[in-house]
């Protein structure tokens, strides 16, 4: 197979994702992904890898061998003696002992099948950053799959605003009023609408041609692209987005020649514009009305905090935290509002993997800090490697106060970026012609 058609492969099943894993309410879809994944982890195991080399691309590589073998982990039984002596069993145990069950031999994971499911609903952000990173497919071909994916949604999400919270343009029972495009959620379409933007930036800046009609085209082409993704944005109704679309906007905007002189100032407006926008979402209610404060992001995390406090420091398994957070709500403040995630990926990634997840996730911090440094301090870092960089942060930033991960689209789309950016720190692999002889050099006198 050569490198066009694994480029059009890995891209298309970016693509394949947008469309079709906005939500975990499509269970054949999301099944359909998962087969897909695993059939493209098996092409690019068998393919000839184009990578190079690269110390930290490795790291990478173990953070992610690590975390499997924690979820792991915490499926194998421990005898009754072992996982009731755990923090945070005793609730189970006693129910057990009301119940009149004897106590068996149970995993650190509360909700083993959740587990299991978890699991299972990460294979299409594994495949998406195997096969970019073995298969080094075309940047362009997965920019592009990834702002027609974006272009097609803001165009569903019209007829959806257009039709009412009834319109037949909804693709899930279960969804919030207004634009959400193949989503269930207007926060998670409004993430893949902040992707799009460095995205097609980076599309504009890498365009080769130097034919000046060719470049009006291609500015004119973009700039609309631009303009029709900010209306999505407004669509949406998405706060998080419109606090996060300036620092995303600012970043994206360094990439080309003419901003290239004012680049470090725009990047550190950038970054101090993500952090007010954190702020600023942290106090934003979830709901409209004012009076639901069970419902708040600061009440959820009041609650998933007093969960943390009693079972760490070994969690309480990976998916358990709709199980977990029910059993430590206030039933008589409990709303219309259902609560099925912390709206922090962190807080509840700390519930469910502990401490050993908590390292984890500072371990990729740390490396996604170092690898985004080096790109942009590199004179030779393609467009696509810092596009890569905006819309990792712009993800990483909104996972704070919401869970776009939890998507196959958007975890998708993060898997390949993460690839693209460890790509730069590969070495130029230069190719050796075997029938040129080697330069001899000879010393006179």
């Amino acid at each position: 197979m050569n490198h066009r058609i694994q480029s059009g492969v890995v891209a298309g099943f970016v693509l394949l994702c947008i469309l079709l894993g906005g939500s975990g309410q499509g269970v054949w879809t999301n099944i359909s992904l998962q087969l897909a994944g695993i059939a493209l982890i098996g092409l690019a195991a068998t393919a000839a890898s184009r990578a190079g080399g690269g110390g930290r691309v490795s790291l990478l590589h173990l953070i992610l061998i690590l975390a499997l073998l924690l979820v792991l982990l915490q499926l194998i039984p421990l005898p009754a003696g072992v996982w009731t002596s755990l923090p945070g069993r005793a609730t189970i145990a006693q129910g057990f002992e009301l119940l009149g069950y004897p106590l068996v031999p149970m995993p650190v994971s509360e909700t083993p099948y959740a587990s299991v499911l978890a699991i299972f609903a990460a294979i299409p952000a594994l495949a998406a950053l195997v096969a970019t990173g073995r298969l080094s497919p075309s940047p362009r071909a997965i920019a592009l799959g990834i702002v027609a994916g974006m272009v097609a949604g803001i165009f569903v999400g019209a007829l959806q605003v257009a039709g009412g919270p009834d319109a037949w343009a909804y693709f899930y029972p279960i969804h919030n009023a207004g634009a959400v495009g193949f989503f269930a959620n207007h926060n998670h379409m409004a993430t893949i609408l902040l992707i799009g933007i460095p995205m097609t930036a980076a599309l504009m800046v890498s365009a080769t041609s130097q034919r000046r009609s060719s470049a009006v085209t291609r500015y004119s082409l973009g700039a609309a692209v631009f303009l029709l993704t900010l209306v999505g944005i407004v669509l949406t109704g998405s706060r998080a987005a419109l606090a996060l679309s300036l620092p995303v906007i600012l970043a994206s905007a360094t990439m080309f020649p003419l901003a290239s002189r004012w680049r470090g100032l725009a990047l550190g407006v950038s970054v101090i514009a993500l952090l007010g926008a954190v702020v600023l979402v942290v106090s934003d209610p979830i709901s409209a009305s004012a009076d639901e404060s069970s419902s708040s992001r600061p009440e959820i995390w009041r609650t998933a905090a007093k969960a943390i406090e009693d079972s760490f420091p070994v969690g309480t398994g990976l998916g358990s935290f709709e199980s977990v957070y029910h059993r430590y709500e206030d039933s008589g403040s409990v709303s219309r509002q259902y609560i099925n995630h912390a709206h922090n990926d962190y807080l509840e990634s700390a519930l469910e993997l502990g401490a050993a997840g908590v390292i984890l996730i500072a371990a990729f911090l740390l490396w996604w800090t170092v690898t985004a440094v080096r790109i942009w301090m590199s004179p030779v870092s393609t467009p696509f490697a810092r596009a890569a960089t905006i819309a990792t942060a712009a993800v990483l930033v909104h996972s704070a106060v919401d869970f776009p991960l939890r998507t196959a689209a958007i975890s998708a789309i993060f898997g390949a970026c993460v690839a693209l950016m460890g790509q730069h720190l590969r070495p130029a692999v230069t190719k050796r012609d075997d029938k040129t002889r080697p330069t001899r050099h000879v010393s006179l006198g």
